[in-house]
């Protein structure tokens, strides 16, 4: 079995789309409506889904929730990859702490357009 798509609501489809697009290379496969709907891709097959929150399903989202329910994880290959994106995001302007060592990788998280955690981490081989 493999993670074949991940479909994420955001208050903010359009910005939360542009992180993705602009800090991490995924790729715009469809965006639909007035900025409604955005499905990009990493390249390696995987489908990345952004919409607003499901009116008929609550329309609840982190925003209105007033936190982070979830987040998203990526795995790095180094710790200096680790720090390459820190000083991406830092200098593009996100306010996030210093990577450190926790649960047993070496991670940072941030908070992207929309209020989504995300989280980026290496873990070393052991």
């Amino acid at each position: 079995m493999r993670l074949n798509h991940i479909d994420l609501y955001s208050a903010d489809v359009a910005a939360t789309a542009r992180f993705f697009l602009d800090h991490l290379d995924f790729l715009l496969i469809d965006k639909r409506g007035n900025d409604q709907f955005y499905q990009l891709t990493d390249g390696s097959g995987l489908v990345f889904v952004i919409s607003p929150p499901i009116e008929k399903l609550g329309g609840a989202d982190q925003v209105a929730l007033d936190a982070q329910t979830y987040h998203i994880g990526f795995l790095l290959e180094s710790s200096a990859d680790v720090d390459g994106i820190f000083g991406q995001l830092a200098t593009a302007g996100f306010s996030i702490a210093e990577p450190r060592n926790m649960h047993g990788a070496y991670a940072f998280y941030v908070t992207i357009p929309g209020n989504i955690l995300v989280e980026f981490a290496h873990r070393p081989v052991t």
